[in-house]
């Protein structure tokens, strides 16, 4: 949990970043938007440009997401001060060892779209690999640079510089994990494959949607998710379905797209939608409701203050377009338990929609990059449709049991659970040890808490012990003028709802004694 709470505290500018992108997606979704443009007329050249512009460049920041916390990472962890450059080199060359060695005629969803070369008049393009390889390259740079292992070798070649030196055990390292890559990463695209193929398999029965809603949002972590949606929202995988002119279309978005458009009611036939249905009880429920549940749990003033205009536009861009990747990333860095419980409820009401035979697409623009599933605009919209109308008020209960859900787990967990989920039976022995390395319960003038951090004002600032709270698993100490600023993770609240409750304790103990 501390290893984890210490790479949130230095991955915050990437994670924002990311919301960044989609607050731009949101705005560049809300001028497109064919439903909006019915009543504002906002299908001018100047405003589609515009949001053209908004949506590509929030796609082009969700999508490369992983580098920056790359480049994030090996900076921050690193004395090196070349490391970053090394990093790049080491990543690309990595890429290209791959690329050259691993065989060619995969499916053509596992590879880049973007980069691709020609080589002795062979082409060669581009395995995804995600995360999951940025991930490998950084604990590989993050090895071989280790300051033991240059002072234990560097001896040996001391003529070349100690940053030469680190420079050719990367490159070493990249080749070799180029090498390793080129072997494994082949049977990992099979495995992804494999799974979409099981699920394309029988996709009425709704354990097939079930397997797909958490394994969906899974490899959105791993960015390998353009290979699911390109296969199933786009592609055979999603199913197949013939117009009354004989046209044929494949993919579950296209499906509905094309359904949409004909003269008779064939929305939804078919079982169209399906694979994105899930994302409007997510956008418009789940996640404001988690984030709700974490507002609530703050009980500094004045961060819960100053936070309520943000939590009120992260709803309305959850709402408009989605903010599930910030919001994921944050579960998994702060709050691990927490993004269990969301993965599995994601496969949950994806299999309880598909139970209830409920199906929903989505305006798509044309690419994967922009894509805004479980839209409310598209919903209202959509519910001037008498045809799906009732599957629509289905999907209105659903997502009020997630919001409800969502809002009291995420309370639970910040209240009860966070602070000895792993420990069990340790919570009352970690406060004391946390109380007396404040300086005691005497010392404490006032403490508060949001998500992930303790406010606490000392009468002696003198007498709080740095080190130990360190030792306990506190990341970062910020001294300010009303006081200190401790990160402690997910256990924050608890931490200072207890001491407040000592306090409290201790005043009309007093009070009673006089």
């Amino acid at each position: 949990m501390n290893r984890l709470q210490t790479f949130y505290e230095q991955l915050q500018l990437p994670v924002k970043t990311v919301f960044i992108g989609c607050f731009m997606i949101s705005i560049g979704a809300l001028l497109s938007n064919p439903y909006v443009n019915e009543f504002l007329k906002l299908d001018s050249t100047f405003f589609v440009s515009v949001s053209m512009v908004l949506m590509y460049s929030g796609g082009l920041i969700l999508s490369y997401f992983p580098l920056y916390i790359f480049i994030k990472l090996i900076a921050h962890r690193s004395q090196e001060q070349n490391i970053v450059l090394m990093g790049v080199v080491a990543y690309g060359i990595f890429t290209l060892v791959m690329t050259l060695l691993s065989p060619s005629g995969n499916h053509l969803a596992s590879y880049s779209s973007v980069i691709s070369f020609t080589l002795n008049e062979v082409q060669y393009a581009v395995f995804k690999t995600g995360a999951l390889g940025i991930a490998a390259v950084y604990f590989m740079v993050r090895y071989v640079s280790r300051p033991e292992k240059k002072n234990r070798n560097i001896s040996q070649l001391s003529h070349l510089g100690k940053e030469v030196f680190t420079m050719i055990n990367v490159i070493v390292g990249a080749i070799l994990l180029g090498v390793a890559f080129s072997y494994i990463w082949p049977y990992v695209i099979d495995f992804i494959y494999s799974v979409m193929n099981f699920i394309a398999s029988d996709v009425n029965n709704p354990m097939s949607l079930f397997a797909y809603g958490g394994f969906e949002r899974l490899l959105t972590m791993g960015n390998l998710d353009t290979i699911l949606h390109q296969e199933m929202w786009l592609g055979p995988l999603g199913g197949s379905w013939m117009n009354l002119a004989g046209k044929t279309f494949l993919g579950d978005v296209n499906i509905w797209a094309a359904q949409l458009k004909e003269t008779v009611n064939t929305v939804g036939l078919g079982g169209a939608g399906r694979f994105t249905t899930v994302y409007y009880v997510l956008n418009i429920f789940a996640i404001p409701a988690y984030l709700l549940g974490l507002w609530s749990t703050i009980t500094n003033k004045r961060s819960k203050n100053l936070n309520l205009l943000v939590l009120i536009g992260a709803i309305l861009v959850s709402m408009i377009s989605g903010i599930l990747l910030p919001v994921e990333l944050m579960l998994l860095l702060t709050a691990p338990v927490l993004y269990i419980f969301h993965i599995f409820m994601v496969s949950f009401i994806s299999a309880v929609l598909s139970g209830f035979g409920v199906t929903l697409g989505f305006s798509f623009m044309g690419s994967l990059f922009t894509a805004t599933p479980g839209s409310i605009i598209d919903l209202i919209a959509l519910m001037r449709n008498p045809i799906i109308f009732e599957k629509i008020m289905i999907l209105l209960l659903v997502g009020l049991l997630a919001f409800i859900t969502y809002f009291f787990m995420t309370r639970f967990y910040y209240r009860k659970m966070a602070i000895d989920v792993l420990n069990i039976g340790t919570k009352q022995e970690r406060i004391v040890e946390f109380v007396e390395r404040l300086g005691g319960l005497d010392n404490i003038e006032a403490i508060s808490s949001t998500p992930t951090r303790v406010h606490v004002n000392l009468y002696d600032r003198d007498k709080i012990n740095v080190a130990g709270l360190h030792r306990q698993g506190v990341t970062r100490i910020v001294e300010t003028r009303s006081g200190f600023i401790l990160s402690f993770g997910s256990a924050s609240y608890i931490v200072q709802n207890e001491i407040n409750n000592a306090l409290m304790n201790r005043v009309i103990k007093e009070d009673n004694e006089e």
